[in-house]
């Protein structure tokens, strides 16, 4: 059996000390640029990979005491108002979240601002690298399916991890709410409730920007129903006003409970100024406010940030770089919420209960 290659095989081969080749690989300050790369190389070129075992024992030995000052981690914002989006939920969540844990972790998070690099990727990359900033996390984009070029940023020298599906290109790493499970978590719970002709409001933006994993969820969920309790999903497809068309639709469909995927369930809310409340529930299918009457699914934002700390800070110690060759997604799941806005149904209207298998 060949012997798997070293840190001790790769010092000798560079002349330095074993210390020296440890804090290299792992990118360390105290380390020359030219010597880093020399012994990366090195590595590179005699097959050097990290031993699992060791690392997790190493790992085991990090988390058995308090955390020093590992380092910093980036968080990337590309918006262009940068200030808008950084106390707007689900935004401010997973930063809350991301903090928390870096701070568990003996990290720093750092905000970059793109505007303050003049929207220039590679100018940002140089900037990470020359401060041996090893991690970043890309927050959801200002727009679905953005892209950023290969080239414009450095890949190989950061391990990275971006939050939902907003992200397009490159395909890295991702944490995300388990949107298609909680749609259809949240259907079943309003079943549950007693409500039947459950309808969806939609928002084209938001489908675009989920990978249409809340709209999928639910129109599996619709499958499952007999036809007549099928009602036409109403889906909003720009921005503008939507509520003569959206009354219209709820007099024609007549649905017991609507499913919103608006922001902060808006245009459900707006038909209860026409609708006696006792014969239409509401859920929201992201719940930022938990402290409102709606009921709804609660995301978890902050442990989605907590937990795409972990998966770079794990990347760190393993010295995985780049973009992967085969991505994963890691799924926090929803909580649903009980609220006001959706009471139990006591008992069924004759008519529906005759209907349904």
């Amino acid at each position: 059996m060949e012997k798997r290659p070293t840190m001790r095989d790769i010092a000798k081969l560079a002349n330095v000390s074993g210390v020296t080749v440890s804090l290299a690989l792992r990118k360390h300050s105290s380390i020359p640029q030219i010597t880093r790369e020399r012994i990366e190389e090195i590595a590179r070129q005699i097959g050097y990979r990290p031993d699992p075992a060791l690392s997790a024992l190493m790992a085991y030995r990090r988390g058995a005491k308090p955390s020093g000052y590992q380092g910093t981690i980036a968080w990337i914002n590309t918006h262009i108002h940068p200030e808008y989006v950084r106390h707007a939920p689900p935004f401010s969540l997973y930063c809350q979240g991301s903090h928390e844990r870096c701070v568990e972790l003996g990290y720093k998070l750092e905000e970059f601002p793109l505007v303050d690099f003049n929207m220039n990727y590679k100018q940002l990359s140089k900037v990470l690298y020359s401060r041996n900033i090893q991690g970043v996390i890309f927050p959801p984009q200002e727009r679905s399916q953005a892209h950023i070029s290969d080239f414009s940023f450095n890949w190989e020298r950061f391990s990275a991890v971006a939050l939902g599906f907003s992200l397009a290109r490159p395909q890295l790493h991702t944490v995300v709410p388990a949107q298609y499970r909680s749609a259809r978590l949240a259907v079943r719970k309003l079943r549950s409730l007693g409500y039947r002709r459950i309808a969806c409001i939609s928002n084209e933006t938001l489908n675009r920007r989920t990978d249409f994993n809340f709209l999928g969820g639910y129109l599996v969920e619709q499958c499952r129903f007999p036809a007549n309790l099928h009602v036409p999903v109403f889906t909003m497809m720009v921005e503008r006003d939507h509520m003569p068309e959206c009354r219209k639709w709820y007099r024609l469909h007549k649905p017991d409970a609507i499913l919103d995927f608006s922001l902060r369930a808006s245009y459900s809310l707006q038909l209860l100024q026409s609708v006696p409340r006792c014969k239409l529930g509401i859920a929201s299918i992201d719940l930022l406010d938990q402290t409102s009457e709606l009921a709804g699914v609660n995301q978890n934002s902050r442990l989605v940030g907590r937990v795409a700390v972990d998966e770079v800070a794990g990347m760190i110690l393993a010295n995985k770089r780049g973009i992967p060759d085969i991505p994963k997604s890691v799924l926090i799941e929803g909580s649903w919420v009980n609220g006001s806005s959706a009471p139990r149904i006591t008992g069924l209207l004759p008519s529906r209960k005759k209907n349904e298998n």
